[in-house]
């Protein structure tokens, strides 16, 4: 059962507030992100000094879901963080700063700090995903032609009358990946896609999610959601196409990139690849112009 988020969603205007003080490209740097996990995390919005603190706790400890928001990082509401998380954790590895940027590692000197990079998340052009010209997207041009040519199709927006129909196209869509893939990590992320989605589902957009499907002959093939990181970025977290459909999954990541809702920004954030090979090369495939590190940080001991 979705827990009530009453709470954390009258802390959103607060949220975007210190997030616009210092802008950032990554996923995480949204209010949407923060309230789409809620059913993992207590999150707490905790006032240190002239910095907003955020953070996230579970049944394995507190830590950092994201640097301190606002202008700037003191050394001392870093301290402070740690010194916060330290008395509530039983383990020093629960004792972090989660999602920290590249440009906010100069908060974390080297000598007192370890960073760990956790992956990289992807960034394209949205103008050019919106027209996939060029040598460089002739196969996924292609794709797009055919299914438009083979499937009479309407590409719609998300309605909560769809909801069962996103959760059962998930349902077979993550069922396909686990046959493929039996890697532990990805399994897991799976599960946890599916209680993210319900969320989603259930009222992203009293958090600025926006949704699109496409249907065949009445039948929903394809789904996607995304939501504005900042003025430039848009974030597109989900994506689940019927896989027998060919060409369905290049159709809607091209419809999306062309939406009135998402043609104002300059960039598409896809995220990163969970370290799987397959997801990786597709993302490739679709020529990012930029890549976002993400890093976990740790303090050194004395």
């Amino acid at each position: 059962m979705l827990k009530d988020l009453s709470a954390l969603l009258a802390q959103k205007d607060l949220f975007t507030e210190y997030l616009r003080r210092r802008p950032c490209d990554l996923s995480v740097a949204a209010f949407p992100n923060v309230y789409i996990w809620a059913d993992f995390f207590d999150f707490e919005f905790r006032r240190i000094e002239d910095a907003l603190v955020v953070l996230a706790r579970d049944e394995m400890g507190c830590f950092c879901y994201l640097p301190p928001l606002g202008s700037d990082v003191k050394e001392s509401v870093i301290d402070e963080c740690f010194r916060v998380m330290a008395l509530e954790n039983r383990s020093a590895a629960m004792t972090r700063i989660e999602n920290v940027s590249e440009a906010d590692l100069r908060f974390f000197p080297k000598e007192k700090f370890i960073w760990t990079k956790k992956y990289d998340e992807y960034g394209y052009d949205r103008e050019v995903l919106s027209v996939l010209s060029g040598n460089a997207y002739k196969s996924k041009r292609s794709a797009c032609n055919q299914f438009v040519k083979t499937y009479p199709h309407q590409y719609l927006p998300y309605e909560p009358v769809m909801q069962e129909h996103c959760l059962r196209l998930y349902s077979a869509w993550a069922e396909n990946r686990r046959e493929l893939f039996e890697d532990a990590v990805f399994q897991q992320m799976l599960e946890d896609s599916r209680r993210v989605l319900g969320r989603v589902l259930e009222d992203g957009s009293q958090v600025g999610i926006v949704g699109r499907v496409v249907e065949v002959e009445g039948q929903m093939v394809a789904f996607t959601f995304g939501y504005p990181v900042n003025d430039e970025v848009f974030c597109v977290l989900f994506e689940v196409t019927d896989l027998s459909v060919k060409g369905a999954a290049v159709f809607i990541f091209r419809e999306f990139c062309r939406d009135p809702e998402v043609s104002g920004f300059c960039f598409i954030n896809a995220m990163d690849d969970f370290g799987m090979e397959n997801i990786r090369a597709t993302k490739a495939s679709f020529r990012p112009v930029r890549l976002w590190p993400v890093y976990s940080v740790t303090r050194r001991k004395n």
